[in-house]
């Protein structure tokens, strides 16, 4: 029952939305602004660095976006389809995201690449 409610309460920090969020959701995606809603709902896993160094993001294995071999081998729809459905831990995105939201963050987590 302790680790059940332990392990919500690491993954509620995942799932927060913030008010840009909501202010955005009917922004065209090139108007939204993709750092800001990343900051919002997805530091706390995957860093502001998109390295996944937290806390969070260890406990639920959240991906290092600056990982190249990862950069390479996911298109932007898998990136897309991943925000939408929540791979894994992760949760899913498309009850609390716009499509176009959805798209901005995409498109900023290939931001993230690393040419190493």
């Amino acid at each position: 029952m302790v680790i059940s409610g332990v392990l919500l309460l690491l993954l509620s920090g995942c799932t927060s939305t913030g008010p840009l969020t909501t202010q955005q959701a009917n922004y065209p995606a090139d108007k939204v602004d993709a750092r800001g809603l990343f900051a919002e709902n997805c530091v706390t896993c995957h860093g502001k660095n998109g390295r996944a160094h937290t806390f969070h993001g260890w406990f639920v294995g959240a991906q290092n976006f600056a990982n190249l071999e990862w950069q390479m081998g996911t298109t932007d729809g898998q990136i897309v389809n991943a925000i939408k459905a929540g791979p894994g831990l992760m949760p899913a995105f498309a009850n609390k995201l716009s499509p176009s939201e959805i798209e901005a963050l995409a498109k900023y987590v290939r931001t993230f690449r690393t040419t190493e």
